[in-house]
Parts: C-alpha cells; sequence; structure tokens
C-alpha cells in the first residue's frame, strides 16, 4: 500500500540474483511487452535475469499502491528520461548494483534512490578525484582500507540519488554536489542550492551496501525488506 504518511518515503530492498525474493517465473509475466524486448536485448542469461527481476519486482510494489495487477501499472518516462506514474500521486525510483536492487515508493515528489555494493570493483580514487569536491576527497583519503571504500560509496550514493531525484541524471555533474556528513553518513546536501534538496541515508548493513535516498522536501524513510 501507498505509505499513509504525506513525507514517509519506503525503501524496498530485494534480491534480484536469485528467486529468494521474486521468482524469475512470477517476475516475467508483470512485463509488458516494451520490457519483454528489453530483457530478450541481453546478450548474458545473468544481466537478462536482474533486469526482469528488478522490473518485476517494481510493478509488483507499485500495483501494490494502485491496487492493480503488475502488469497493468501505467509506467511512463518523462522528457528527462525518469519513469513515472500520471496519476501524479505515487512516486518512484529504482536502483540496482550487481544483485541487490532496492525501491523507493512516496507521496513525495521528485525522489531518488541510489544504492551501491561496498564490494563493487571501482577505480575509487580516479572516479573520486573527477566528480567529488575538494572537501569529500579530503575526507575519503584520510580513511584507509574498508573504510576509505565506504567513504567513497556514501558519497556516491548521495550524489546519484541527488541527480537522479530531479531526474537531471549526469546532466548535473557530480563534482557539482557538495554532501556533508554525519559520522560516516551523508546527512546534507548544501549544493546545489537551487533547488535545494534533502537527503537521507538507508542502514542496509544487512546487505554490504550504500543506498541513499534524495527528494525536494523533507522526508523520512522505513526500510522495507520483504513484500
Amino acid at each position: 500500500m501507498l505509505p499513509g504518511e504525506s513525507n514517509l518515503v519506503k525503501v524496498y530492498a530485494f534480491s534480484i540474483g536469485d528467486d529468494s525474493d521474486i521468482r524469475l517465473g512470477d517476475a516475467l509475466p508483470c512485463l509488458n511487452q516494451e520490457e519483454n524486448d528489453r530483457a530478450q536485448s541481453f546478450r548474458f542469461d545473468v544481466h537478462r535475469e536482474r533486469y526482469v527481476r528488478s522490473r518485476g519486482k517494481l510493478r509488483t510494489v507499485l500495483g501494490e499502491c494502485l491496487g492493480c495487477s503488475p502488469n497493468e501499472v501505467p509506467l511512463l518516462i518523462d522528457e528527462m528520461g525518469k519513469p513515472y506514474l500520471p496519476d501524479g500521486e505515487v512516486h518512484f525510483n529504482l536502483s540496482h548494483s550487481e544483485d541487490l536492487a532496492v525501491v523507493a515508493v512516496s507521496r513525495v515528489p521528485s525522489i531518488g534512490v541510489d544504492v551501491e555494493l561496498f564490494s563493487r570493483e571501482v577505480d575509487i580514487d580516479g572516479l573520486g578525484n573527477r566528480c567529488f569536491r575538494e572537501s569529500e576527497i579530503k575526507r575519503m583519503q584520510s580513511l584507509g582500507g574498508d573504510d576509505k571504500v565506504r567513504a567513497f560509496f556514501w558519497t556516491w550514493t548521495a550524489k546519484e540519488a541527488r541527480m537522479k531525484a530531479t531526474g537531471e541524471g549526469f546532466r548535473l555533474e557530480p563534482k557539482r554536489i557538495e554532501i556533508l556528513f554525519a559520522g560516516e553518513y551523508p546527512r546534507e546536501c548544501v549544493a546545489p542550492v537551487e533547488p535545494s534538496a534533502h537527503i537521507q541515508a538507508v542502514d542496509l548493513s544487512h546487505k554490504n551496501a550504500a543506498c541513499t535516498v534524495a527528494a525536494l522536501s523533507p522526508f523520512t524513510t522505513e526500510l522495507v525488506t520483504r513484500s
């Protein structure tokens, strides 16, 4: 069901690497023809199956909010490429990292979510230097080992959630975004100033991942690991 509180963002975390949270056979009938065509375009089964499960779960969650079957959910794409629902009441965003996916659903408009497994192999120093502010680079470089890796991904998810909230994506360069922290977790987005954005970290320690939600108005979060 749609969150009852107007400022509540529900975050659903689930596996897309196996049938533990959604069976592949249950996810397939949820997809529309365009999504089925997209699924068939993947060269490798692992990527195809992740896509099918993520879209199937997204449609299942949204169908529960709208009171319709998953394959009847009227997903549309706006001019910036961000999926949305035409009723204007339910807002959502989807993110995935390898076998893990999250869906954020709310009455709050302009929401974005990003998730990254801490085990994901990336060029931390290279990406940090290209995409982070000086204060963020210094903070990351002051740490070592796993702490440095975690600092990178918490910073990255906060920036990407902000980029996704407005649908700008990489049209809003990551280096234009500045994140402040409270201990390990991102707590405030201070740039760009307009439009002002709010962020909140979601504790996915059980998944060994960083996850951040962003929106253009204040909100609270609730984590849902099963539905």
